[in-house]
């Protein structure tokens, strides 16, 4: 209660009654798997654009780019994607002044060989006058082929453009400007900056983890030589055995001199050129051996790190309190990564995976799902995509379609909808035509199949998890608990620490209470009233006196969900009227 030490009047604000719940989002999936490049943080995407430029296009590896299309395909908005790599090497480059002092450090977004591939081009700057600023442009161009057939990448041919191009142009390097490079560049999606020191970087090309040249002069192969341990200064030329003098000796000469020789210096910047590339090439590939950037993915690479600030893979994944729908495109690749999705669904008790058969699942008469879980549901069997960028048919795995579909359904229906009976889209075919009889065998097993139906095309036909519980054999009533149990827990962090009294039980009682009158007009609850379709308890009848001295508030709340129409009977029969 406040002071009052001198006569007047005091005006308080008070809060009573019941404070508003406000429902969690259900669409919001979570893909995890392995891309071209990219960071290996998840990242919040919009659309399958987002996608290409974050993370590349399709890999020849994973199924994980055509999952994230199937899910904006059928629906979804929002999706994390995780990317996962064997890698551990990260692919950087130090940009220096004039004087050869290190300014600024750039370093590839996330680990593995594609690093190598981006070059960083440094110009004068639009807006740069000598002796008024230090201004300068970058321009980041990114290869997702062999640099090696890059000639020139301040300039690059026509059929070597890059994937990705970035320019930064009249960058300050004091830090606080409003164009501050170390501000500006936390946008890209190549690399990251980190200060080195003070000043404006020279102009120049650097290659991520490789050589920086001045434009073409004869210190690009002194600068890169030093760099990859080659002896430029030595090398020599084979036509005539005209011996090439190193750079210093060169500075020296006169006009003449340098015209005599002019022809034999641009063979020897060719011929050393050609050999740092080979070396570059050789070392490259070396680190990648032993980096395990091109090597098999692991289960501990899919379960990632579990270090505060430095989570990957699964492990990041807790992080992401927004997180309902978990998918990888890629499970049966890996041993034992099925009973780990499941288990972090589990765990985190406010999210639900999505499960698919292999490509080759065995006889139906013996197919099962591989968990026995309410936060689970498994889907059968794969289907046929256009792949957009070869045009050709192939094969995926249908979960990022089905996690675009919940998606869909939650936001035409809602969360306590069946996520079933709805059209596939971007599927062309199943991979194996379904009969009834089929699906007889399979879906008391909790298998959901995808079929195809004359007139209204391929269609998810199922709605069960991978539950023995009856009470929890419907996805729709999981995921609606799963609702229901975040948005209060959400919505009621203001009652820690309150007063433990009547007065807070019956706010919270009446918070609960108007949320579950919501959530019952909207459909998703039994009855033809609200007392017929929940409860909610909190008093002495809820709480003992132990409980309050322990500082413990117990609400009990009870909802009667919806149930699917699964099995829909007509009975008809003949009928004669009687005669009147």
């Amino acid at each position: 209660m406040p002071e009052y030490l001198a006569p007047g009047v005091y005006v308080e604000e008070v809060e009573r009654g019941s404070k508003s719940i406000e429902g969690v989002s259900t669409s919001t999936a979570g893909f995890l798997g392995e891309t071209e490049r990219g960071p290996t943080k998840p990242k919040l995407l919009t659309s399958f654009s987002d996608y290409r430029r974050a993370f590349g296009g399709y890999h020849d590896s994973s199924y994980l780019a055509h999952a994230v299309n199937g899910f904006f395909t059928n629906g979804g908005s929002r999706c994390y994607v995780g990317r996962v790599t064997a890698a551990q090497d990260t692919a950087r480059a130090t940009l220096t002044d004039a004087d050869d002092n290190d300014v600024l450090t750039l370093e590839a977004v996330g680990p593995g060989e594609w690093g190598t591939t981006v070059a960083a081009i440094v110009e004068p700057a639009t807006l740069y006058k000598e002796g008024e600023n230090d201004l300068f442009k970058l321009t980041l161009r990114y290869w997702p082929s062999d640099r090696d057939t890059v000639e020139d990448p301040a300039a690059p041919d026509p059929d070597t453009q890059p994937a990705v191009e970035e320019v930064y142009d009249n960058l300050s390097p004091v830090e606080g400007a409003s164009n501050y490079y170390g501000t500006e560049l936390n946008s890209s999606v190549l690399v990251t900056v980190a200060p080195s020191g003070e000043g404006r970087p020279e102009p120049e090309t650097t290659w991520l983890n490789g050589t920086s040249t001045d434009g073409g002069t004869a210190s690009e192969s002194a600068s890169a030589g030093a760099d990859t341990g080659a002896d430029a200064d030595d090398e020599s030329t084979d036509e005539g055995d005209s011996e090439i003098p190193p750079p210093d000796e060169l500075s020296e000469m006169t006009k003449d001199e340098l015209q005599d020789i002019a022809e034999d210096v641009d063979i020897a910047k060719s011929q050393i050129k050609a050999e740092l590339i080979e070396e570059l090439g050789e070392r490259r590939d070396e680190d990648l051996r032993t980096d395990g950037g091109t090597a098999a993915l692991s289960l501990a690479d899919y379960r990632g790190t579990d270090t505060a600030g430095e989570r990957t893979g699964l492990a990041a994944f807790k992080e992401l309190d927004d997180i309902s729908i978990v998918c990888i495109p890629d499970e049966n690749d890996v041993d034992g990564l099925t009973d780990d999705v499941v288990a972090h669904c589990e765990n985190m008790g406010d999210r639900f995976a999505i499960l698919q058969s292999p490509q080759d699942p065995g006889d139906v008469s013996e197919m099962v799902p591989p968990v026995d879980s309410k936060y689970a549901a498994y889907y059968y069997p794969w289907v046929e995509v256009v792949h957009p960028e070869t045009s050709a048919r192939e094969l995926v795995p249908p979960g990022g379609h089905i996690a675009g579909i919940y998606a869909r359904s939650d936001g035409e229906q809602g969360v306590h909808k069946a996520p079933a009976n709805e059209v596939v889209r971007g599927a062309q075919r199943q991979q194996f035509n379904l009969t009834k009889g089929e699906q007889d065998v399979l879906n008391p097993k909790g298998v959901n199949c995808i079929r195809s139906f004359q007139g209204r095309g391929i269609r998810l036909w199922g709605a069960r998890t991978t539950s023995s519980d009856p009470s929890w054999k419907y996805i729709n009533v999981r995921r609606l608990f799963l609702y229901v149990e975040q948005s209060i827990d959400h919505g009621t962090q203001w009652v820690v620490f309150e007063p433990n009294d009547q007065d807070l039980w019956a706010r919270v009682r009446q918070t609960v209470e108007n949320f579950l009158t919501t959530v019952y007009r909207d459909g998703a609850l039994m009855g033809s009233s609200p007392d017929e379709a929940f409860y909610v308890n909190c008093d002495r009848s809820t709480m003992t006196q132990d409980d309050i001295d322990n500082g413990r508030l117990v609400v009990e709340i009870g909802i009667a969900p919806v149930k699917p129409a699964e099995f829909v009977i007509f009975r008809i029969g003949q009928w004669t009227a009687n005669a009147g």
